[in-house]
């Protein structure tokens, strides 16, 4: 087993139980559809989480020419995969036994702690890029960190503001500029 293959069982593990929490509460919702009150910014806000997770975890097959693993480079590593289970958790809602699910009521105190967390996982992402300086595609150091930093902006507008069509519209251009991410660098493994 290789340097990479070991330390990215650990990161696939993390980023697989982001996936099957969020999953799994999709599903609770869904069973108890009867009593949920949707949020339409929530869903988006689960739909952000799911290419997150699926973006990240796919952007860590251009690692795999390092050859040797620092502690630090694993860490960050690791970090950026919990922040992400993080957000999985965080606009995943526990649906209750009883009584009407308010999925806007859910967002709104979530919102903080959801964008929180996704601006720190923007800002570790930036910090675990330094990884592709060790990498013979030095280049994708430069071209990721171009693509991550307007992440920035939509994360930092939501958490900062209230107003509801921020909201869609930061929602809205963080899932924009994932999907262009993972298009960009995820589209093809080889």
């Amino acid at each position: 087993m290789s340097a990479f293959e070991h330390v990215t069982a650990l990161w696939s593990f993390v980023y697989a139980l982001a996936l099957t929490h969020l999953l799994a509460r999709i599903a609770e919702l869904i069973v108890a559809r009867d009593r949920v009150r949707f949020s339409g910014l929530l869903a988006l806000g689960m739909a952000n989480a799911i290419l997150l997770v699926l973006a990240d975890w796919l952007s860590l097959w251009d690692l795999r020419s390092i050859k040797s693993w620092d502690l630090a480079s694993v860490t960050i590593q690791l970090l950026v995969a919990i922040s992400v289970f993080l957000i999985c958790a965080l606009v995943g809602p526990k649906a209750p036994d009883e009584g009407e699910i308010d999925l806007e009521d859910f967002f709104w105190r979530q919102r903080p702690y959801f964008y929180g967390a996704l601006l720190a996982t923007v800002i570790l992402s930036l910090i675990a890029n330094l990884d592709f300086l060790k990498t013979p595609n030095v280049v994708l150091f430069v071209r990721q960190n171009l693509t991550v930093l307007p992440m920035l902006i939509p994360t930092v507008l939501a958490l900062v503001s209230r107003t509801r069509w921020v909201q869609w519209a930061a929602g809205l251009c963080f899932l924009a500029i994932t999907i262009g991410y993972t298009v960009e660098f995820c589209s093809t493994l080889s």
